[in-house]
């Protein structure tokens, strides 16, 4: 007798290590994929550029940069227009949510009276329309230029010490520029890891209605040389500044010429060509020292919810009006077309006969029973409202006997009388019915013209 064989769980066991291997495997992945942050051309953190936000891509460095520069630098969160005079700087950067329609006409009126406008572009949007700037599809690398320094206020003592320039030859041209002591000893390779030949590159924008009167270019981008393409300009603004009204506008069309990263970078000299556009819109009289950041449109203070919203969008857009009355036109429908409590029945109507109809339905029951003295009756009653006027007639004749007999006594009717007096006596035929007719119409308008 053979011992039976006992099954083998060795396989079984393998199988179930190999799966609680593959499951600690995805959890590491999912776990490194949630803590990792998000790297985006070198860079981590949030990509807005808010003066709150003193990481890689915020631009918290401009907003101290300006405050020491003698700026009164402040940040907007209110959802009203900011409140701009000559005296204002409007730094609208790289905005989250781009300002609107309305909210453009009112900002660039408040420029036209002498407020000034720091705007860096996002895409397209109103503002960009309004202004008649694009952003080019190419950008190129960054090309440094000497334009600004003619409308910079001269330096103070105290500002002095705090000025920036790109190169030595141009600090030979400008006395009153000194190079602080961060960069004099910055590193000879100093950069991002995001321009790794260290080349600083920008988007570039145009004009959509030709270059405006006195602007001033602050940076260009330059198209690269081995660029193959040759539907663009090799060399294009990437900020630029001119007069709007009584005021002024500088346009930026990247966002990275005013962020942390780049500004803390001496050797690019990008925080000279920051402090040149301020110094730009600041001139004036009187100067425009009061400089506005627009943290709104970053997403900051306090904003509508989405109920809110579609009720603002109904009530004054004219667009939204037109939705509105297609939503009440199409409430008001589905009412009239929905289920009800109470089933709709229509009115009873009861057809009724015109008078001819019941004039020749009467005609044809007496014809069959042949009812002519009763016809006879009905005719002579109809002559008699027809004749009798007045109220002496009707006194006069006090029954259809009493009316023929005032009918027959002239000689003319007397005929015509007695054949309707015979056929109310006796039953006719059609034929002598007929004749009755004919002598009550006779007998009609022989009256009648006696009453004339």
């Amino acid at each position: 007798m053979t011992t039976p064989s006992v099954p083998e769980d060795g396989p079984l066991a393998t199988r179930r290590r190999r799966r609680l291997a593959l499951v600690a495997i995805l959890a590491v992945i999912i776990v490194a994929a949630l803590f990792t942050p998000e790297v985006i051309g070198g860079r981590t953190g949030d990509e807005r550029l808010t003066t709150y936000s003193a990481e890689a891509q915020g631009a918290k460095l401009l907003y101290e940069l300006a405050s020491r520069l003698g700026w009164h630098a402040e940040r907007w969160t209110d959802a009203a227009s900011i409140a701009a005079d000559d005296r204002t700087v409007i730094a609208i950067l790289s905005p989250v949510l781009p300002p609107g329609a309305i909210e453009t006409h009112e900002m660039l009126d408040r420029v036209r009276a002498g407020a000034a406008l720091l705007y860096v572009m996002s895409g397209s949007g109103a503002l960009n329309d309004s202004l008649h700037v694009k952003r080019s599809l190419f950008g190129g690398t960054y090309q440094a230029t000497a334009a600004g320094t003619a409308d910079a206020r001269p330096a103070s003592d105290t500002l002095r010490a705090r000025r920036f320039d790109t190169t030595a030859a141009e600090n030979a041209d400008d006395e009153d520029v000194e190079v602080p002591a961060e960069c004099e000893h910055a590193a000879p390779n100093d950069g991002l890891p995001m321009w790794a030949d260290q080349t600083v590159r920008l988007w570039r924008f145009s004009w959509t209605r030709g270059r405006p009167a006195g602007a001033v270019i602050f940076a260009r981008s330059t198209l690269e040389s081995d660029t193959k393409d040759t539907s663009a300009a090799r060399s294009a603004p990437a900020a630029a500044g001119f007069p709007l009204g009584k005021g002024r506008v500088v346009v930026l069309s990247d966002p990275d010429l005013l962020r942390n990263d780049v500004l803390r970078v001496c050797r690019f000299g990008l925080d000279v060509v920051a402090a040149r556009m301020l110094e730009y819109l600041a001139a004036g009289t009187p100067r425009r020292d009061r400089l506005v950041f627009d943290e709104y449109h970053q997403g900051f203070g306090t904003h509508p919810g989405t109920l809110r919203a579609i009720v603002v969008y109904l009530s004054r857009a004219a667009s939204g009006h037109v939705l509105l009355q297609g939503l009440l036109a199409g409430l008001v429908l589905l009412l009239a077309l929905g289920p009800r409590a109470l089933p709709v029945h229509d009115p009873e109507r009861v057809e009724r006969r015109s008078p001819l109809e019941h004039v020749g339905a009467l005609a044809q029951a007496y014809a069959r029973v042949g009812a002519t003295r009763t016809a006879t009756a009905s005719l002579v009653r109809g002559l008699r409202r027809r004749v009798e006027r007045g109220g002496a007639d009707r006194a006069r004749a006090e029954s259809d006997a009493r009316f023929l007999e005032h009918a027959a006594a002239s000689p003319a009717r007397a005929a015509d009388v007695a054949v309707i007096q015979h056929a109310l006596e006796t039953p006719l035929s059609r034929r002598e019915f007929e004749a009755v007719g004919g002598a009550i119409r006779r007998v009609e308008e022989s009256l009648l013209a006696e009453r004339r």
